[in-house]
């Protein structure tokens, strides 16, 4: 397993702001344009409860959504990110609860807990039925008008380096021979998230020299109960 904290302390120490290191500006930017478009079209207005997969240290979506006043709740695998997050927020003044944890398994989070569930890039990160288990855990999590939204690496590698380590078999780039990153092509990725009873409602794609990037704005697909009401129990707010 990568070592998720050791990245963190390093780009803490170097005096970096985020997992992005020294392009993280440039990505808030283009995240900023994508949360504006996405609020316009399909999310709910805050004060709604939003929940970053893959957190980080709170220096993405998380930060672009509390400054818009949406209720903040972040997790990650890395302690050091989170206490990093923490951190960030206090300085700033922001309001946002961040917990070290494993996206694939949330007990501690109570069924239909959020009206949005956004991926910090987490999903690209997670490799085989890992990917399942996190989507049956947003859609257990998810209010039933909520909205998630993917963001994720995708279609095919393009730099000669990622190439070399990329395992097309799988779907996967490589890293001191074992898997790092899910690559999928788009089809595959809606196809993954249709299987976890979700429907797709927008998908746009960033095309980069490296490989590309797709966004997708995703609502939940539930049962309906024979008195007509969604099925999923409705958890209050805390």
């Amino acid at each position: 397993m990568h070592d998720y904290d050791a990245e963190y302390r390093r780009l803490k120490i170097t005096g970096h702001r985020g997992w992005a290191g020294s392009a993280q500006e440039r990505n808030l930017a283009r995240m900023t344009d994508t949360l504006d478009r996405l609020e316009r079209e399909f999310l709910p207005s805050p004060p709604a409860r939003i929940l970053e997969l893959g957190c980080g240290n709170g220096m993405s979506w998380s930060l672009l959504m509390a400054g818009k006043g949406y209720e903040v709740h972040g997790i990650d695998i890395s302690e050091i990110a989170i206490v990093w997050a923490k951190e960030q927020f206090a300085e700033r003044r922001l309001s946002g609860a961040f917990r070290k944890g494993n996206v694939c398994e949330m007990p501690f989070i109570p069924d239909a807990s959020f009206d949005i569930v956004m991926d910090g890039s987490c999903l690209h990160c997670l490799i085989g039925c890992d990917r399942t288990r996190c989507l049956q855990e947003v859609h257990r999590i998810l209010r039933a008008d909520g909205v998630f939204v993917v963001s994720t690496m995708c279609g095919l590698p393009k730099s000669d380096d990622a190439k070399a380590r990329f395992d097309p078999v799988n779907g996967q780039l490589l890293q001191d021979g074992r898997a790092y990153r899910t690559l999928k092509p788009l089809k595959d990725i809606v196809r993954e998230v249709m299987d976890a009873r979700f429907e797709v409602r927008e998908s746009t794609v960033s095309v980069n020299p490296w490989w590309d990037h797709a966004t997708m704005a995703v609502a939940s697909r539930r049962p309906r109960s024979p008195d007509g009401a969604n099925g999923n129990r409705v958890a209050p707010r805390t």
